[in-house]
């Protein structure tokens, strides 16, 4: 081949290769690491565009940040973000991504002990795909959300379980997506074999077909897993109803929906092993099924219920004990002490030998009778700003149809201001800072007679006296009376400060040497003895106290410690201005910090003895300003 052709030959190859590079064809396409992960998440990108080096390819990340081409970006907030690739020339110019940054949150989970040294975990998550369990002996295990998973420890000891969320259950726990995932953590003590807990009172909480309530209160063993299990008086066996959660429900269960109008239940915390199904119950006990019937001048109490280690039953009316019964199968009770209009509530308990109470829901029964209904006793008084309200139960012996509302202002006579069928009324625009105010309730009974008048009704009054000692007036309006009154404090914001409780003390002083506040908003707190009637509250008082700042009018900066510094005492101060000038008149020193003094150098020197004069600006908490100045000896 002669030498010209050889390079004719080669020069074409080239011109081909460069025409083919020309005419390459290359898309934008990327793919990440994950498309989901717990923040903070780093996302990172492999390019599949094809594209040459240099080719630009930059990417928008979504979340705000600058357009760049670097291939990994870490995301800082949760959200959904599209990834969007731009390449030049290509075709397609652009690729999108949507990735998923979520929230981390921990997930949560139940361990129950199995008798022999066994644990197991229940998963109650949905947010990630599967969970790992690190049982905390050096064991872990992969275990989807509701799932039941146990392990043999197989020693008596405490562990510390593990629970962490994997976002894609087909990743390791470790994989970049899972990195930030939260855990949690929860102790676990393992036991040989369960325990039975015991039933101490089970409580009629209300009287429904279908929406009647039971209260039970129990001690269980820490370390074992309870059933509550339950049967109606029509059943021969036990049915089980619901787990115990001892965080939630440590001590006391409330069971919904019964029909603890027609029947009574007979009930047991059970023990179980949840990993070979074994079960211990506890002592079983019975609720109180209760009604009662109006008759001519008596009612009659009727009640249903079983125990094997009776004691005696228990009948009140209206929380005061009537009869003590010590015959078990006797089931009812006459009780002609009654007047026509009111409503008795009566309940039954019932004691065993063994501890445990049972208490029926209480029944109200309306009796019939031609006496005159009683006054009501117990009314709560309220201040709201200007206007006073009034609150109270309507007797429970009888229903009324009406009331009758009657005022006196100070000592004045009583009169008649509303009539109204509600058990609350607002007297308004009233002069509540300064003037107390009396009121009196009656009301006529659905048998047409007309009751005595109520006890006298009166707010607690919040004065203050020159001193700034806080005085109120006694609350009145409660049979039973006040067990206590509570001082509120508040700041100018209306954040409370403090809560103290002063027994039946009717003043109050600040001790102005731990006081911090300036402002403050005072409002007393009457609490009832009976805790069925509401709390009573005053009227707001504001006051505001002193700021007091002193200076010393020497000081020794000698470094032995002692009153090394010119710093003024005192307190409600938020800024100060400080000048320290010798006695030619030239400024040595100045502060506007609250908490600094003079040390007594001039320029890093010690300055001479002799007096110097300060004048100090001050702000106080309350944005009051004033000016304190005077003499001042350094002394060594």
């Amino acid at each position: 081949m002669s030498p010209s052709l050889k390079y004719f030959l080669i020069g074409l190859f080239f011109l081909c290769l460069r025409i083919s590079n020309v005419n390459a064809q290359y898309g934008a396409e990327f793919t990440v690491n994950s498309d989901i992960g717990c923040n903070p998440f780093t996302v990172v990108v492999t390019d599949l565009s094809g594209a040459p080096d240099t080719v630009a390819i930059n990417y928008d990340w979504g979340d705000g940040s600058p357009l760049d081409s670097a291939e990994f970006h870490t995301y800082q907030q949760p959200g959904i973000y599209a990834i969007i690739q731009t390449v030049a020339n290509a075709d397609p110019r652009q690729d999108t991504v949507i990735v998923e940054i979520i929230d981390q949150y921990p997930p949560e989970f139940v361990l129950f002990n199995c008798k022999g040294a066994r644990g197991s975990v229940i998963v109650k998550d949905t947010l990630y795909e599967s969970f790992e369990v690190d049982w905390g002996d050096g064991n872990s295990d992969i275990t989807p959300a509701y799932s039941f998973i146990s392990h043999d420890y197989g020693i008596i000891s405490t562990f510390d379980v593990t629970i962490k969320g994997l976002i894609n259950g087909a990743q390791a726990p470790n994989d970049s997506s899972n990195i930030n995932c939260f855990s949690t953590t929860k102790r676990l003590n393992t036991i040989i074999d369960i325990l039975p807990g015991t039933l101490n009172q089970i409580q009629v909480l209300n009287t429904d077909v279908n929406s009647g309530r039971i209260s039970i209160d129990y001690t269980l063993d820490p370390n074992s897993n309870y059933l509550i299990e339950i049967k109606d008086q029509n059943q021969a066996t036990f049915t089980t109803i619901d787990t115990i959660n001892q965080v939630l429900n440590p001590n006391n269960y409330i069971l919904q929906n019964l029909n603890t109008k027609d029947n009574y239940y007979c009930i047991s915390v059970t023990a179980f092993n949840p990993c070979a199904g074994d079960l211990k119950q506890s002592n079983i006990g019975c609720s109180i099924k209760i009604d009662g019937i109006a008759q001519n001048q008596q009612n009659a109490i009727n009640w249903d219920t079983n125990s094997t280690d009776f004691l005696n039953y228990s009948l009140s009316k209206d929380g005061s004990v009537i009869a003590s019964i010590n015959v078990q199968n006797q089931n009812q009770y006459i009780d002609g002490d009654v007047n026509c209009g009111i409503s008795y509530l009566y309940q039954v308990q019932m004691s065993e030998i063994n501890g445990l109470i049972s208490i029926s829901d209480t029944t109200s029964v309306t009796a019939i009778s031609t006496d005159i209904p009683e006054p009501i006793e117990n009314i709560t008084a309220t201040i709201i700003g200007q206007d006073i309200q009034l609150n109270w139960e309507a007797p429970q012996n009888f229903l009324p149809i009406g009331y009758i509302i009657s005022r006196s202002i100070e000592s004045g006579p009583y009169k008649v201001l509303d009539t109204l069928t509600i058990t609350e009324y607002f007297d308004t625009e009233l002069f509540t800072q300064s003037t107390r105010y009396n009121y009196k309730i009656f009301y006529y009974d659905a048998c047409g007679n007309l009751s005595e008048e109520s006890i006298n009704i009166s707010p607690v009054l919040l004065v203050s006296e020159f001193d700034k000692t806080i005085t109120w007036s006694e609350y009145e309006g409660w049979v039973n009376g006040v067990s206590e009154y509570i001082l509120e404090k508040y700041d100018e914001n209306g954040q409370l400060i403090e809560s103290i409780s002063l027994g039946l003390s009717t003043s109050y002083q600040e001790d102005q040497t731990l006081n911090p506040y300036q402002f403050i908003l005072y409002k007393v707190i009457a609490v009832p003895v009976d805790i069925l009637n509401d709390e009573a509250e005053s009227n707001l008082l504001e006051l505001i106290y002193r700021s007091k700042v002193a200076f010393p009018n020497a000081f020794t900066p000698d470094g032995d410690g002692l009153n090394d510094i010119f710093i003024f005492e005192g307190r409600f101060i938020t800024a100060v201005n400080m000048k320290i000038y010798n006695r030619w008149g030239a400024l040595v020193y100045q502060t506007t910090t609250v908490d600094e003094g003079w040390d007594g150098m001039i320029n890093g020197k010690p300055a001479p003895l002799g007096t110097y004069i300060h004048y100090t600006e001050l702000t106080d908490d309350m944005g009051i300003s004033f000016i304190k100045s005077g003499e001042i000896v350094l002394l060594r």
